[in-house]
């Protein structure tokens, strides 16, 4: 990283070459802090980006390089804490599901059945990911298993616009699906990860 402030004012201005910069620095040591909090690479991982993402959009309202510093550490930490609550609704949802289906199943009602309905839900899932803009980030990432280095050189764009990208069609994707298959998606995909 360049001496001095130079290269915060770069980054203010938005250059490219200054957002590398503060991602190199800051990347490692901003998701060894979400990894220490939440004990999962991919979400960490996915935290961290939405992360720097969120710095990239608020440049011009950082006073110092310190303030900056402090939003990634900060605005990391909430993400990490909102995930973590996420995950107690989603465990316990997923535990009323299994009762509701053992409780409300019945007698003719098979395994199968449960199956068709999940595989209704994939479908739905994949329907949505075919229309979203970023769609084919997300089923690289997810359902292809690729790494971000990975995505970014076979779309040929950088690995940060690979994070943003992300970032952005969960967002879109998150408000597409009903609540029941979004929850859905998160227990089918980001658990087997």
């Amino acid at each position: 990283m360049n001496e001095g402030n130079d290269w915060f004012a770069l980054f203010q201005e938005g250059e490219e070459q200054a957002f590398r910069q503060v991602f190199d620095k800051y990347y490692r040591p901003v998701s060894y802090f979400a990894l220490k909090i939440l004990n999962d690479d991919l979400y960490a991982e996915d935290i961290v980006s939405e992360t720097f993402r969120k710095a990239w959009d608020a440049r011009k309202k950082f006073a110092t390089a310190r303030h900056l510093e402090n939003f990634l550490y900060l605005v990391t930490r909430n993400g990490c804490i909102s995930h973590l609550r996420s995950v107690r609704v989603v465990q316990s949802t997923d535990e009323e599901w299994v009762k509701l289906a053992a409780e409300e199943r019945p007698d003719d009602e098979t395994p199968l059945d449960l199956e068709r309905v999940q595989m209704r839900l994939i479908e739905t899932i994949f329907e949505k990911l075919q229309q979203l803009p970023g769609g084919e980030v997300l089923r690289m990432s997810f359902i292809e298993g690729k790494t971000t280095k990975e995505i970014a050189a076979e779309l040929r764009i950088t690995e940060n616009n690979v994070y943003i990208i992300k970032s952005r069609s969960l967002k879109v994707l998150r408000t597409m699906l009903m609540k029941n298959e979004w929850m859905f998606f998160v227990l089918l995909f980001i658990r087997e990860f």
